[in-house]
């Protein structure tokens, strides 16, 4: 599975699209959105983890997960572990 091609180095429109695509967050939410407002409980958040980390080639932790209160976050921390969107 490849990553998501999208605008250059937008890792975090690319989790976005993700989380309302797939995991169907209301199309209103943004990046700083908060998960626990898109009604994103830790079971949903531990599937994102496991899809992200296929996605991106990235072991996600269960417990980064759980910390990263938004897709923001989820984004920088998928940076710091070197995923990068395919081109």
């Amino acid at each position: 599975m490849t990553a998501p091609t999208t605008a250059p180095g937008d890792l975090t429109e690319a989790v976005l699209d993700i989380v309302r695509g797939k995991f169907e967050a209301p199309q209103d939410s943004t990046a700083t959105t908060p998960y626990e407002d898109m009604e994103f409980d830790s079971l949903v958040l531990l599937e994102l983890a496991v899809h992200l980390s296929k996605v991106y080639g990235v072991e996600i932790g269960d417990d980064e997960i759980l910390e990263a209160s938004n897709v923001a976050e989820t984004a920088r921390l998928l940076s710091a572990k070197g995923a990068r969107l395919a081109r």
